[in-house]
């Protein structure tokens, strides 16, 4: 009876450890899937002051999820570690193209696909903007990286990634993107389809970091112009709420905005407009 015990549990111990080496084995595939998505001869000329181009690259979201130098943005046990990692020391190592890439495409310098990254929303967003992000990244001091530099994965994270069930933003970018040179007369449509979409649906509740997110165009209506200043340049929301990450990304990237940029994005929010992507071609 000890022998066939003894048997059995090796069985076992067998399908495990062979189970366990083909999700390592097909998690580390995943990392490794390469996007045959050419490098492009893109050159940053904003045609504006660098200052200019830098507070309007500041405005789409990076520093919300980058910080100056890094930033984990989850961690659980058994599931891993998923880090923003450090812009002012990885951009220099980058070519114009090579970020314009990245950041419309969500394709790495070596071809693979960055995590999360939002490309599936920036790769709407028009050539001079794209350079205005350039720009302001090319200004950016080299930082040492903030602790843990790199993502990590823990077993079940491993189990998603070999199963395909993480957001690799290269999957949703959208094919057969409209060539848009400059920014829309209608910059408060563009804006809010190049940032607040990303996280906000118009008409619907949207979830985001297991948390219900209003919509948009809805909330809005209770705001004035005044208040919706005031929760854009500080993250503060009505009745002095604080508004989680809403709050982060707003004093992180949203005070950027201008007055004309806040005031074009309330009022077409105040026109509640449909849940469709916003974009002006």
């Amino acid at each position: 009876m000890k022998k066939l015990l003894r048997k059995f549990a090796v069985i076992v111990l067998s399908i495990v450890v062979l189970g366990a080496g083909a999700v390592f084995v097909g998690s580390e595939h995943r990392l490794d899937k390469t996007y045959d998505i050419a490098v492009t001869d893109f050159h940053a000329n904003p045609g504006l002051p660098v200052e200019e181009a830098s507070r309007r690259g500041r405005t789409f979201m990076c520093v919300g999820c980058h910080r100056s130098a890094g930033n984990v943005l989850f961690t659980a046990p058994l599931v891993g570690t998923l880090v923003a990692p450090n812009i002012s020391r990885i951009a220099p190592t980058y070519s114009d193209g090579e970020l314009e890439r990245l950041i419309r495409h969500g394709v790495k310098k070596d071809g693979t696909a960055a995590l999360v990254m939002p490309s599936a929303t920036f790769a709407h967003l028009a050539d001079d903007d794209v350079a205005n992000i350039i720009t302001w990244l090319r200004t950016l001091p080299e930082a040492p990286d903030t602790q843990p530099a790199a993502s990590s994965f823990g077993p079940l994270g491993r189990l998603a990634l070999a199963l395909d069930q993480l957001p690799f933003e290269a999957d949703h970018t959208p094919a057969g993107l409209p060539e848009l040179a400059h920014r829309p007369a209608d910059t408060g449509r563009y804006l809010v389809a190049n940032t607040c979409s990303h996280c906000h649906h118009l008409q619907t509740e949207a979830e985001v970091e297991g948390k219900v997110v209003p919509p948009l165009a809805v909330v809005s209506q209770a705001y004035s112009l005044a208040d919706f200043t005031q929760l854009l340049r500080t993250g503060i929301g009505l009745g002095g709420r604080e508004l989680g990450l809403m709050s982060e990304v707003a004093r992180a990237d949203f005070s950027n905005f201008d007055e004309s940029e806040i005031a074009s994005i309330h009022a077409w929010l105040q026109t509640n407009p449909q849940d469709e992507r916003p974009v002006s071609h």
